[in-house]
């Protein structure tokens, strides 16, 4: 029996592992520790978040001692994994010492790619589709590079205020990166409805699903779609030549309203998943 609190974990967690990873878009030298720091703190919180909902799904009260002692399964131990290395790579950036908060960046990476793929496990049971176990952990991956994007994009796109001579290409980069996943989400999508066609044994859709479909699909991905041509447009060479600290915040702040649709088409595209039984 699944409840909101998957639903939550599984978003928070993909978030958590997106946005850390996707800072490797950013060079290390562009910008100073105190982004790094920010960015660090952000992403600890939400993996907390996530761990606590993990702890709220065994139906464990969320106490120290449970966070860190309760090891329901394996994903539990990558989960407490890098909550820490989370930290140690946050509190590194108080201390000069880039080799081993490179060390802990890409270890970061592998414990959370891990968790990720680990945590469509659980799932597999109730999936009805062809190489369900192959496509649930990519979904879940790409879901994971979509939230990162739009978070970490977003927040990168604010420090233009902090060092208004930041090239500009490095926040293109964010918004290339938004397309091509929503392209790689979309295709997930059409090969998962043609694979729905084809089975007999199926959760209908009834009113309700229909509208939380619509929503994944207009809100969630075409939605994102038109500001990623909107924040595109924002970063044209023209665009940019007339006022590049101007069209850097516009980009950002499209940016922000992508979040919110991201956020509001994985929040369904899970929920369809527990209920349906099918990767939307």
């Amino acid at each position: 029996m699944f409840s909101i609190l998957d639903v939550f974990y599984l978003v928070f967690s993909q978030l958590a592992v997106g946005g850390f990873v996707l800072l490797f878009l950013i060079p290390k030298g562009l910008v100073g520790a105190n982004f790094y720091r920010l960015m660090g703190s952000i992403y600890l919180l939400v993996s907390v978040l996530s761990r606590c909902a993990d702890l709220a799904r065994h139906r464990q009260s969320v106490t120290f001692l449970n966070f860190f002692g309760f090891w329901q399964n394996p994903e539990s131990i990558l989960v407490i994994s890098f909550v820490l290395i989370l930290l140690l790579y946050t509190l590194s950036w108080w201390f000069k010492s880039p080799r081993f908060t490179r060390l802990l960046f890409f270890g970061g990476v592998i414990c959370g790619v891990a968790w990720i793929v680990l945590s469509a496990q659980r799932y597999f049971q109730i999936v009805q589709l062809p190489g369900g176990m192959f496509l649930l952990p990519l979904q879940f991956l790409t879901a994971s590079v979509l939230l990162g994007t739009v978070n970490s994009g977003m927040w990168f796109g604010h420090w233009y205020l902090v060092v208004p001579d930041l090239p500009v290409v490095y926040l293109k980069r964010f918004n290339a990166v938004l397309l091509y996943t929503l392209l790689g989400m979309g295709l997930l999508l059409s090969l998962n409805i043609f694979f729905r066609q084809q089975s007999t044994d199926v959760v209908s859709f009834n009113l309700f699903y229909q509208i939380i479909f619509g929503m994944r699909l207009l809100i969630g991905i075409a939605g994102t779609l038109l500001l990623y041509f909107i924040t595109w447009d924002c970063l044209r060479p023209k665009s940019v030549a007339r006022d590049v600290l101007g069209a850097t915040r516009a980009a950002t702040g499209f940016l922000f309203i992508a979040i919110i649709t991201v956020f509001l088409g994985e929040f369904c595209s899970r929920f369809l998943l527990l209920e349906m039984r099918f990767i939307f």
